[in-house]
């Protein structure tokens, strides 16, 4: 039954019961009442790889999951804050690569929680999470609020997708903490200075699909500069925004003096891959000490002709 996705809005024991130890791939659970009648028969599920889940979800999750799950997607609801925090204890244990996507998903504050008693166990919980190793997790987030990256403050998680700018700001304070992260995914529009923190482990960031101004990108070369150790960055479908769109000679001025700092800098520690690349885009290299160049396509090795033999 691999070939078929089963979506179930209203169900009952005896329906899930035609479903124990299929070969099901894909489970999609429209309500909370669904997932809490699938609990005995979940774990049967040998050949479960998607599981999506929507609803409003409390207490401990006690889901067991089987071990050929793959990615779990959080639709469109919300949970408290150690529901979140005992799934991710739970996708630690399956030992492979699994991803974690949230959608549309609101983590609840912790004014909405029982109390003291409610505090203790969401911040044993937490404890339990940071001791997990979580490098075998990949967290999707589409959006999210500070609240729910909280969530994954000083954990090990390996990928971090971040969907929307909105996300990348709400993680601003937790990312230096995580101390195992090795790719960061960026979507969205950025202008200004790039001013995220981050964390040391770090040896991959891809831009994805978006837009930045030259400011942004020049400040995130510089702090990838700092990492002292070769760091990736993947520009694939991420556009440079023109000058013209910027405000006037002092941001101008602005940009140059970023420019300067980079080449005195040095960037021998980082590979530079372009997907989609403009002319303009690659001015922001140019006289640099990029030791690797990889160009995804014949327009980009176009584009680069004139900067080319300044990458000494």
């Amino acid at each position: 039954m691999s070939n078929i996705q089963i979506s179930v809005k209203q169900g009952s024991k005896e329906l899930f019961e035609i479903f124990r130890g299929t070969s099901i791939g894909i489970l999609d659970l429209r309500t909370a009442d669904c997932i809490s009648k699938t609990s005995d028969i979940l774990p049967t599920l040998s050949k479960l790889e998607k599981l999506h889940l929507w609803g409003t979800y409390t207490g401990y999750c006690a889901l067991q999951l089987p071990a050929s799950l793959h990615c779990i997607i959080l639709q469109t609801g919300e949970c408290s804050p150690d529901w979140l925090c005992s799934l991710l204890i739970n996708l630690s244990e399956l030992d492979h690569h699994v991803e974690c996507e949230l959608w549309n998903f609101v983590v609840q504050s912790r004014g909405e929680d029982c109390g003291t008693d409610s505090n203790i166990h969401i911040s044993d919980l937490r404890s339990k999470l940071v001791s997990c190793d979580m490098s075998n997790i990949e967290i999707i987030v589409d959006n999210g609020s500070k609240e729910l990256f909280k969530i994954f403050r000083d954990t090990t998680i390996g990928i971090l997708k971040l969907k929307t700018a909105d996300c990348v700001s709400h993680s601003s304070d937790i990312l230096p903490t995580l101390s195992k992260l090795e790719k960061l995914y960026l979507w969205g529009t950025f202008t200004g200075h790039f001013d995220l923190q981050l964390p040391a482990s770090l040896d991959c960031v891809s831009l994805q699909t978006g837009e930045c101004s030259s400011e942004w990108l020049c400040s995130l070369l510089l702090k990838l500069t700092e990492l002292h150790h070769a760091v990736r960055c993947e520009l694939c479908d991420f556009l440079l925004q023109s000058r013209a769109e910027h405000c006037g000679a002092d941001l101008n001025m602005h940009v140059s003096d970023l420019r300067s700092v980079l080449l005195a800098l040095g960037m021998p520690n980082i590979i530079i891959q372009v997907n989609n690349g403009s002319r303009e885009l690659f001015e922001i290299i140019r006289d640099t000490s990029i030791g690797i160049l990889d160009l995804r396509t014949a327009d980009c090795v176009s584009h680069s002709s004139n900067i080319l033999p300044t990458l000494k």
